[in-house]
């Protein structure tokens, strides 16, 4: 049920580089939000200590666009860093957006312009969950019907595992711990373990 997404999405030359054996973990992580817009990423990240969504340490190696990231107490996971772009690159603001006019007593309904191309569902990603709320077996959203989108924003336990749901993302629900690890469950999984009353 919980994916890994520490694979190779994107189609670009892989990138090589060493090893940083002595990573200096001194002065405050960056978030790694700071770097993911940038041109150069993921190069720019390299020895680099990042904060990624709680989970501190410093870039030690990329390869094949994966990121290898390691903590102060020598734990080490892999990144990868094309779902980091997508997550935390600031969003593409070259396409103007288009303004609505509210129809008012003196000025009649217009027909609204015909878009060209479907827009593109808002994504959202609560950045500081509340941990706070009462904690609810998942049971209780996978039965509703408007069961993933119900779950946003709620403090939830998955047998094994409890957190906030932080973001919903094709059909899967990124839940983050109160200790900042975040997994991903899919949606229709839990809907067939958990959704009958």
């Amino acid at each position: 049920m919980e994916s890994t997404e520490n694979t190779l999405h994107g189609q670009e030359a892989p990138i090589a580089s060493g090893v940083i054996s002595n990573p200096d973990f001194s002065g405050k992580p960056q978030p790694i939000s700071s770097m993911t817009g940038r041109a150069d990423w993921p190069r720019c990240a390299l020895g680099v200590h990042v904060d990624i969504h709680g989970f501190e340490g410093v870039v030690i190696q990329i390869n094949n666009q994966s990121i290898r990231v390691r903590s102060s107490d020598r734990i080490t996971q892999q990144f990868n860093a094309h779902r980091l772009k997508a997550l935390f690159a600031p969003p593409d603001r070259s396409t103007p957006v288009r303004s609505i006019q509210v129809p008012g007593p003196d000025v009649p309904a217009a027909e609204p312009a015909p878009q060209s191309e479907p827009a593109e569902p808002v994504r959202q990603f609560i950045e500081n969950p509340d941990f706070t709320t009462p904690v609810r077996a998942i049971r209780t959203y996978a039965t509703r019907a408007d069961f993933p989108q119900c779950a946003y924003g709620q403090h939830v336990e998955i047998p094994g595992y409890a957190g906030v749901v932080v973001e919903i993302v094709k059909g899967s629900l990124k839940v983050r711990s109160q200790e900042g690890r975040t997994r991903s469950f899919s949606a229709v999984a839990l809907r067939k373990l958990y959704g009958k009353p």
